[in-house]
């Protein structure tokens, strides 16, 4: 048996980093500030409640298959995924974010990947939600 290939320990790396839970997934402990961790349908339904009751103005649009709720353009849409509600802000990079919540490094999207009902229901979350409408009712609508 000859010697093993650079490609074949990283390989094996990258499937065992894949098993070890990360910080704040479901399977993980969670984040310090997230309390349990809630089922994912329970946070979906969170941050739509969070979404209404913040953004009340908003109505739904669908753009590229997904539902967003939009104003003068579109502001915010949020789906499911296996560990976190991924919440998109159509404006991210331009969205004032002093508590530093919003993620990415598009050129305008960034998400917030929210992982408990207790994160959804945080007043930093409501305060994102009320920036992105005040920067769209502010700004004309971004062309494409």
């Amino acid at each position: 048996m000859g010697p093993r290939s650079r490609s074949t320990g990283v390989r094996r790396l990258a499937a065992r980093a894949v098993r070890i839970p990360r910080e704040g997934t479901a399977r993980g402990k969670g984040s310090p500030n997230s309390g349990p961790t809630d089922s994912i349908p329970a946070v979906l339904e969170a941050v739509g409640a969070a979404v209404d009751r913040n953004c009340p103005q908003l109505h739904l649009k669908e753009s590229w298959g997904q539902p967003w709720r939009a104003g003068t353009d579109l502001v915010v849409c949020f789906a499911a995924f296996t560990h976190h509600v991924g919440v998109e802000f159509w404006r991210g990079s331009t969205v004032p974010d002093p508590d530093g919540l919003l993620e990415g490094t598009g050129k305008n999207l960034r998400h917030v990947k929210v992982r408990s009902v207790a994160e959804a229901r945080t007043n930093e979350f409501a305060a994102l939600l009320r920036a992105a409408v005040l920067l769209d009712e502010r700004e004309p609508k971004r062309t494409r």
